[in-house]
């Protein structure tokens, strides 16, 4: 009997072979078997065929229609840079997509970093105009900013409202002449100093031929630092001076009172008066922004690769210096001072993954203002911001980048303290001045 159904066994098995369409749909129908059994025990999908199979036992563990609840996101929907909000539903780093310390908005870095986070420190955010995100409101202007393309003679203005361009030919201005010895500093060409550029004076409705930090703010005079001197032009008369005569130097501050300027190899600060005798400040310290009370600067030129720097400030009345502003794990650079004489600070991750744009009122009372990330996968996100900017009465006006995961451009925004970040145009011009 055992041969005989072992015979048969084997049988129907060379039968299956020698006949293999029947051989397919018994496969099919046991693979088919399999998996039924695997969704109705194993997956949140056995549900509804636990349900309808009268299995208690498995669909006593499902959760019905209506009873999960979602928690409000932390952000703040459409506003830049915040790859966790609902229109990127993949780019949370966060999250499983990423590792959690890729990204310096998250993980081991300080929760700050997120401009999208309403109860952060960042404002929102209005970006470019474009389908989506044309809801923001801006600030109704009534003025005129001063930009300019890159040479003598591409100044013109920005008009608002509207945000239309005027092209100014009065803009074709160049330094006046020096000494054959002088070469100005820090230009790309003839023309133009340290910090070259263009500016407009709106004491004397002119324009002059250094960016708008070498402008005294009374618009009285305008400096820039030659390769054996600082050299002073009068506005209103076209007289110039030469100040610390046979000395390169690096131009700290251009006041009313005077040209605050430090030593590039030595560090030191020194004020050079319009009249009277220089005089320093401090033999140490490398000062790159100074208002007619404070320079700030860094203690030494530079640091190793890989190690977070620190901005010192020095009171130029008492000569007192203390630490202003350190992050951990990045580098800060000084980019121009707000209304207040604070400095503007670029503050870039180590990382590499990301930068942001800080106001440090005090040791322990920093803002900051905007940022722009760079995950390892998918697009930048944010706002980065290149060259000088410049305060006025509306607020700080910045050159610079917008992007996000399906907008960008490039050009001028305005931070308003208290209120927010607004992108004022998409022309891309650097800035001359404030809006008068």
């Amino acid at each position: 009997m055992r041969q005989r159904a072992g015979r048969g066994l084997i049988g129907r098995i060379q039968f299956l072979f020698r006949n293999r369409p029947v051989l397919a749909i018994g496969v099919s129908a046991l693979s088919l078997l399999v998996i039924l059994s695997a969704i109705t025990f194993t997956t949140p999908l056995r549900c509804g065929p636990a349900r309808a199979l009268g299995l208690k036992n498995i669909s006593s563990g499902c959760i019905t229609a209506g009873s999960v609840s979602v928690k409000p996101s932390n952000s703040a929907g459409n506003f830049f840079g915040n790859p966790a909000s609902g229109p990127y539903p993949n780019g949370n780093p966060s999250s499983g997509a990423f590792p959690p310390d890729t990204n310096p908005f998250s993980g081991s870095f300080p929760a700050q970093g997120n401009p999208a986070s309403p109860g952060g420190p960042y404002p929102p955010f209005a970006p470019p105009m474009s389908p989506g995100l044309d809801t923001f409101a801006r600030p109704r202007l009534d003025c005129r900013l001063p930009v300019y393309a890159g040479p003598p003679g591409s100044g013109g203005f920005i008009v608002y409202p509207g945000g239309s361009f005027i092209a100014d030919p009065s803009s074709s201005v160049t330094l006046p002449a020096t000494s054959p010895t002088a070469p100005p500093v820090g230009g790309p060409g003839p023309g133009y100093g340290q910090g070259y550029g263009l500016s407009y004076d709106r004491q004397y409705s002119r324009w002059v031929p250094v960016a708008a930090n070498q402008l005294t703010p009374d618009g009285s005079r305008y400096a820039w630092a030659a390769a054996d001197g600082i050299y002073v032009v009068n506005v209103a008369s076209g007289a110039q001076t030469e100040m610390g005569e046979g000395h390169s130097w690096s131009l700290a501050g251009v006041q009313n009172d005077g040209v605050y300027a430090g030593d590039p190899n030595t560090g030191g600060l020194w004020l050079l008066p319009y009249s009277g005798t220089p005089r320093q400040i401090t033999k140490t310290g490398y000062w790159r922004a100074a208002s007619s009370t404070a320079a700030y600067g860094t203690a030494t030129s530079a640091v190793p690769q890989g190690v977070s720097n620190s901005i010192i400030r020095l009171d130029l009345k008492t000569g007192a210096t203390m630490e202003w502003f350190s992050k951990a794990g990045t580098m800060s650079t000084i980019t121009g001072l707000d209304g207040e004489g604070n400095p503007i600070l670029n503050v870039n991750y180590l990382s590499g993954l990301g930068t942001e744009i800080w106001i440090a009122a005090g040791p322990t009372n920093a803002t900051a203002i905007a940022g722009y990330s760079q995950p390892p996968y998918g697009s930048a996100t944010g706002f980065n911001s290149y060259n000088t900017p410049v305060a006025d009465s509306h607020g700080i006006w910045f050159q610079g980048n917008y992007q996000s995961y399906n907008n960008s451009a490039s050009g001028v925004a305005l931070y308003v303290p208290g209120s927010g970040f607004y992108w004022m145009s998409s022309i891309g011009a650097q800035l001359a001045g404030g809006c008068f």
